[in-house]
Parts: C-alpha cells; structure tokens; sequence
C-alpha cells in the first residue's frame, strides 16, 4: 500500500478549527517604532503566515513550528499539522524539537559567558583549558587551536557530525566520545588540518568546546546552560537531556522514507543536544538585537559587547553554509545582504534522523526568524521561508533564493 504523503496530515490538522487556535499573537511594546517601521514587521508576519500551508504540502511535511521576532521582541508564533499523529497532538508554539546544530550559538555563548568573567581567553591554546585531555597527537600545530577558532569552525577539528545513538544503544559518556567517538566512525576529537587557514564544519569542534566550559566552570554542562542562558531568556521549555525527553510533546520525527523514526541520544551536548520550541528559540534569537523599549542585546544572559562579537565575522571563515559568500562568527553564520548592506545572522539545525532547523536575524531590523521541523522536506522548506521572510522586510534575498522558490 503506498505510503499516504505526510503533507496531508498536516492538511487535516490545518483544516480543523482546534490546530487552527495554536496561534498565539504576542501583544507587542511598541516604545519608538514609527509607522513605516511597524508595517514592515507586520508585512513580515503576514507573509511568513500566508507561506507556510503551502510549503508544508509542497516539501511533504507532517507540520512544522514558527516564529517571527520584531521589533527586537517575540511577536507571533503557530504550530502546523500533527506533532504526534497516533495521540493527535498537534504542533503548537511549545512543540518541542531538537535543534541539533542550532545548539551551536547557546554553547558559544556559554563560552563567552566565561571570556567575560577573566576566565577563558579567546585566543589562548585549548590546552589552557583542559585540564589533562588534551588534543591527540597530530602533524599539525595544537597550540594554534584557540577558542575563537574552535567557536568558529577554523581549528581545523574532525567530526563534521554525530549520528547519535538509538534507543537500544548505550549512550558515552562526553569524555569516552572526545577519545573515540562510536557514532561517528570511533573518531576522537582531533586536529586534522592546519587550524587558522579556512572554514571546516566541526561538531567535534564543539564537543571541544563542551570540554572547555566543564572544566573551566567546573559545573555539568546541561545545569550551566539552564542557569547562565535558558532561565536568563525565559526559555522554560528548553534543555540539554542525555536522552530524548518527550515532555512536553517531543514532535515525531521520521525517516528518509517517511516512516516515524525514533529520536536518538547525543553524547556531546554543547554540538547538538538542545531540545527548544520555537516561541523559546525566538528569545534567544531576539537577545541578538535590542529589545522594543531599548532593552541591551543580551538580556542579561551576555553582555552586549560579546553579543556583538558572537555575531561578527571571523578570520578565514568565509564559507557557503546555507548562502555563497557567508562568512562566520562564534557560533552562527553572517552574511552581508545585497543592496542594503544589512547582516543576516543564521544557523541551521540539523540531527539524525531528519530534525532540520533555521534561525535567522537581520538585527538592523530588529527581526528574526525560526522555523523547527521534523522530516526530510525540511531542509528545502526552512530556505524557502527565509527568501520569502527576507524580501517581506524590504530586503534583497541572496541569489540562491531565486532558484529556491
């Protein structure tokens, strides 16, 4: 029997007036926001709600998660379809996803939390920090592997990505994965190239990156993470489980063939082990920008001054993550947008089995953008909304877009 498409699930749930009051409208505080101004965030909202059926069924989803940030602050947010089908559960604003690589921005900035208290330096050997697990031996130059490079994919680290561990598998420990990761060929985290010389993608990077902050602050990773980052943003349904944790409603995801496939466990959490919403994703994304009345970026979890570096362009990181011509910050890629000159911040998220994700923030506009969802079609879709986002805010959309709608 074939396989029924997983988009018209989503259409049913679309049609039924219950899935249709998962939208929840964030009163706004709109403090020095002229006319001009809030029609172009509301021109945004509309066009990110008008899109999104349609991508759905065009990328053959089950549903998906959204949310829109103006005016510096978290306006609007909808969940799509059924987040688990068989007890019909549908997506809402506190779905709750794994965001897979979009961890990478919290964890830079837990590590600039440290910078900022005198105790980590951004341009001193990792060495530094570890405490006895140092670097294997390699023919390239360990002493050059920094923070900063780690943070910004130029260390020249191995591991571009974990697979993850089933249900039925037994989860490393952090230390066990650093010397020989299993669900990424038994690698440990290592120099493989010379590091300072260009843009390589390392997850491993940032399980080197978890290393550095536990012995640094001498606290378990996931509780720093809640303490200095998740409760500071409001981010109450976010956390760092060793194993998938489905309450709140943990989203089904599925495999390449359609068919539900079971979260897996991540042993380095500070790469990709974030379970978050997209209403909470949002606050991260809007504490890259001011806020509506003149709130600091950072909100308290960093200063603003580490805000602006974590979003700054790095040495010889020039790169085609999502977009030719990106470059790459600690944390998240930048972009400088044709005809304004204004910079997109963005990370995609992505974990085994098909978890794919997207932030984006064009801080000038005091706007973001997050999209969370849990099958294959996500990878296409999440770009598409993008384009469509960027050019709704007046902005001319890289050239890829063009040939991604």
């Amino acid at each position: 029997m074939p396989r029924q498409p997983l988009a018209s699930t989503a259409l049913v749930c679309l049609g039924l007036m219950g899935c249709a009051g998962i939208v929840q409208a964030q009163a706004g505080r709109n403090c020095d926001f002229d006319a001009a101004e809030q029609a172009v965030v509301e021109r945004a909202e509309l066009a990110v709600q008008e899109a999104m059926p349609a991508l759905i069924q065009r990328h053959d989803l089950p549903g998906a998660a959204v949310a829109v940030v103006g005016n510096g602050h978290l306006r609007w947010t909808a969940g799509y379809g059924w987040a688990v089908p068989e007890k019909r559960i549908p997506f809402s604003p506190d779905t709750v996803f794994q965001a897979g690589t979009m961890t990478m921005p919290v964890t830079a900035w837990m590590l600039l939390n440290l910078v900022g208290e005198g105790k980590i330096d951004l341009d001193t050997p990792v060495s530094e920090y570890l405490r006895g697990r140092d670097l294997p031996e390699s023919p390239y130059d360990a002493d050059a592997v920094t923070p900063r490079r780690v943070l910004s994919h130029t260390a020249g680290l191995s591991i571009p990505r974990f697979a993850g561990f089933g249900p039925g598998e037994t989860l490393q420990t952090l230390n066990q994965s650093y010397a020989g990761a299993l669900d990424a060929g038994g690698q440990p985290v290592a120099v493989v190239a010379p590091p300072g010389i260009g843009f390589d993608f390392s997850a491993g990077g940032f399980a080197l990156a978890e290393m550095i902050i536990r012995q640094t602050a001498n606290e378990q990773f996931a509780n720093l993470a809640e303490r200095r980052i998740l409760r500071r943003l409001h981010m109450f349904r976010s956390s760092l489980p060793d194993r998938p944790d489905d309450a709140p409603p943990l989203a089904v995801t599925y495999d390449d063939a359609g068919e539900p496939a079971p979260a897996r466990s991540f042993s380095a959490l500070g790469a990709v082990g974030l379970q978050t919403t997209a209403a909470d994703y949002a606050r991260f994304v809007a504490a890259l920008m001011p806020g509506p009345c003149g709130e600091p970026p950072g909100r308290r979890s960093l200063s603003p001054e580490l805000v602006r570096l974590s979003r700054t362009p790095q040495p010889d990181t020039e790169n085609a993550l999502i977009f030719a011509g990106s470059e790459y910050g600690l944390g998240m890629a930048v972009k400088a947008l044709p005809d304004s000159g204004h910079t997109l911040v963005y990370q995609p998220g992505d974990n085994p089995p098909n978890w794919h994700g997207l932030f984006a923030a064009v801080p000038e506009r005091q706007s973001g953008l997050v999209i969370l969802t849990s099958a294959a079609g996500g990878r296409e879709l999440r770009v598409e909304l993008l384009c469509t986002w960027l050019a709704a805010l007046g902005e001319t959309p890289p050239g890829e877009c063009a040939a991604a709608q």
